[in-house]
């Protein structure tokens, strides 16, 4: 039994035909043509590493009657060319030895040019007994003339060696920089991957049968790192009534795609914000009535009747006994009466008032009693 997502798809290529660039992020739209197969698999190729996997739609705009029933992201990998990375360690190793030969041929130079430098008229040896020579004017002025050419000749040659060897050094750092960066972005193992589209293709009802020719499917997309800045420029002359209003917008992506001839359009939306229909409100039509006015009285709660239930049902509280009061020897003596929770506390004063027969003002002080005697 072999499984259908095992086998391989017909694969089309893409071509990127509109985008519409949004306040963050854009819309892309790509066009793939090519022949339906039996199985009506298809797999299609060209689509950006950036994009957002759950906005991959897919619709036959072109062709027989079919309708695309799945879509979903594909990855390949491909081998790279092994040719890649020997033609920058070939171009490397001729730019070095192409700066150590013309380093060489500058070195011999500088000698040559210091050799003639040295050249100076060195007179006979004279004897003792000789007698004095005229110098010869005419050699030495030779000898000068031909040191000033050579020299001349020797330093435009140093020169060219000079500019030569300052651009064979410049391609030569360019070189094994391209070097250097193509041995840390390549992966451990040479391959290249590519995001493809797999989809599937049915027949519709209306025209079971008839699939053949060509079909134009249209592939759409979201894909980050896209932006747009509007920028406004008026236009107005002297003595005109009107002017001229024109807008620019500066469009910078990063998504790994070339918009080079492709059709652009700009949308103020956000992608990444949900946007939903909104929600009318009904709308009556007739005559106009004037709002009822507000009254006073409203219908109370429900279940108003049994919010004092609790306390109905525990009866009556018990009564609250005051201090007994004795007299013992003339002298006034208080019992304390048992007392419960909730009951004020009686004060002093007010029990004596009472048990003298003389009521006073809690608040007022009684006289004092006599001492009892020993």
């Amino acid at each position: 039994m072999t499984d259908a997502a095992a086998q391989p798809c017909a694969p089309w290529e893409s071509e990127l035909t509109s985008v519409v660039v949004h306040a963050r992020g854009a819309v892309c739209r790509r066009l793939a043509r090519g022949v339906v197969p039996a199985d009506g698999r298809v797999r299609v190729r060209g689509l950006p590493r950036v994009l957002d996997p759950l906005s991959l739609r897919a619709y036959v705009v072109d062709g027989p009657a079919l309708r695309v029933t799945g879509a979903r992201i594909a990855v390949e990998a491909e081998p790279l060319a092994p040719e890649a990375a020997p033609e920058l360690v070939r171009e490397t190793e001729r730019l070095t030895e192409e700066r150590r030969s013309t380093e060489a041929r500058r070195d011999r130079q500088l000698r040559r040019i210091e050799e003639v430098t040295a050249l100076r008229p060195v007179p006979p040896p004279r004897r003792r007994d000789d007698p004095h020579r005229r110098t010869p004017v005419e050699a030495w002025l030779r000898l000068a003339e031909f040191v000033d050419e050579r020299l001349a000749e020797l330093h435009t040659g140093l020169v060219e060696l000079d500019e030569r060897l300052r651009r064979v050094a410049f391609e030569l750092d360019v070189a094994a920089d391209r070097l250097a960066r193509a041995s840390t972005d390549t992966p451990s193992t040479p391959v290249h991957t590519t995001v493809c589209a797999d989809l599937s293709l049915t027949e519709t009802d209306a025209g079971e049968g008839s699939v053949t020719g060509p079909v134009d499917i249209e592939i759409e997309y979201r894909v980050p790192g896209a932006v747009w800045v509007p920028s406004y420029r008026l236009t107005h002359r002297q003595d005109e009534e009107g002017g001229r209003l024109v807008l620019r917008a500066s469009v910078a992506q990063r998504t790994g795609e070339d918009w080079t001839g492709v059709r652009l359009g700009l949308s103020t939306a956000d992608l990444h914000r949900p946007t939903g229909a909104p929600v009318l409100r009904s709308v009556r039509i007739g005559r106009r009535q004037p709002a009822p006015a507000p009254s006073g009285w409203r219908e109370p709660p429900t279940g108003l009747a049994g919010l004092f239930a609790g306390y109905d049902a525990a009866g009556p509280s018990p009564a609250v006994t005051a201090r007994g009061l004795s007299l013992v020897g003339g002298a006034a003596e208080t019992a304390q009466a048992p007392q419960y929770a909730g009951a004020a506390p009686v004060a002093p004063g007010a029990v004596r008032s009472r048990a003298a027969g003389r009521p006073k003002a809690p608040g007022a002080l009684p006289p004092p009693a006599a001492a009892a005697p020993a």
